[in-house]
């Protein structure tokens, strides 16, 4: 690990190391950055940093800091579920000192996401960017909140696959997921993915310790060197944004069920482990032992495509679906339900 960093603020850069000051003026950020981030330009870093919020997590009998991005002016903030379990109170700190006290609005455990709101408005907000515009190799940026001071901390990091389904050490498995090899891990859950441009891409999850991948994200070329490297893993903006819409809409999240489970087939595509009785999957004829396809205009090369297609579809929604039983290709029509 290379042990360089630079202080960069408003007004300039300054030398190593990490500094900062609890009386600077609240439109003056400080940045504690990592290795390589030099190369993120100054004003790109400023964008994004002043909605980046430390999150005081106080419990029965311990307490801790985790970092939250602002996602909507009026307040609300979007963050890990995890450490929100069990909380007795919520403090929002935002980049420029001021603190909130916080109110959980909605969870959303199968993806370690939660949503809370604070009493304010006209809060800054990031740019988000599309996953789409990044390429392998890339160098993108982590920032989060440090938990002492609450200053932004930086780092860098190679962009390396998007897609990746994570089995989690708690049993939960974590879908379509952005991969990226990481130099310095983050003093806090929930540290903020983005671009050069200064465009936020993910939310980083902390699950992803000891998970199982789907597929091993292999060295990219690349002009960034992380020689102790480690992968990490963000929701897509795209995902976290659509299940904060949810939650402060209707407090959970929804999409279209299908009332089946799968695995991945070796011939590609979602192979039908079980069915649920009366479900979408059994009304619309599918059995254990047929291999899923397609999904729509979703062509299915594995289980977790199936889940990630069905994030496209809201209950009562009848979709087509291709389907292989017995080696024979075939097609039939199923009316979603909800599963929030």
């Amino acid at each position: 690990m290379v042990a360089i960093g630079l202080i960069a603020t408003t007004t300039g850069i300054a030398a190593f190391g990490i500094l900062g000051s609890s009386n600077r003026a609240p439109q003056e950020t400080e940045f504690a950055v990592g290795p390589a981030a030099e190369a993120l330009p100054e004003t790109a870093l400023s964008s994004v940093a002043p909605a980046i919020v430390q999150i005081k997590v106080d419990r029965a009998s311990s307490s801790f800091v985790v970092t939250g991005l602002i996602i909507r002016s009026d307040g609300h903030v979007v963050t890990a579920s995890d450490p929100l379990e069990g909380a007795r109170s919520l403090t929002v700190t935002t980049a420029d000192g001021r603190a909130f006290n916080a109110t959980i609005v909605g969870t959303d455990p199968a993806d370690d996401l939660a949503v809370i709101d604070i009493e304010g408005s006209g809060l800054p907000t990031p740019s988000f960017g599309d996953i789409n515009s990044v390429a392998r190799g890339d160098m993108v940026f982590v920032i989060g909140r440090t938990p002492s001071d609450n200053r932004s901390w930086v780092a860098s990091a190679i962009f390396q696959s998007v897609g990746v389904r994570l089995d989690t050490t708690d049993g939960s498995t974590l879908h379509d997921m952005i991969g990226s090899a990481l130099d310095v891990q983050p003093p806090t859950d929930s540290a903020v993915l983005c671009t050069k441009a200064g465009e936020v891409i993910g939310l980083l999850t902390s699950r992803a310790a000891g998970a199982t991948q789907s597929a091993a994200l292999a060295a990219v070329p690349s002009t960034l060197a992380l020689p102790s490297a480690t992968n990490s893993f963000a929701h897509s903006v795209a995902w976290t944004r659509h299940v904060v819409d949810d939650i402060i809409e209707t407090g959970s999240v929804h999409h279209g069920w299908l009332g089946v489970m799968t695995t991945d087939a070796p011939e590609g595509g979602a192979a039908i482990e079980s069915v649920t009785r009366n479900g979408p999957a059994d009304r619309a004829g599918l059995i254990a032992g047929d291999r899923i396809t397609s999904l729509g205009e979703a062509n299915l090369a594995t289980s977790s495509a199936l889940v990630v297609a069905l994030r496209d579809h809201a209950a009562n929604d009848t979709v087509t679906i291709g389907y292989v039983r017995n080696g024979v290709a075939a097609k039939t029509f199923a009316k979603l339900i909800d599963r929030s």
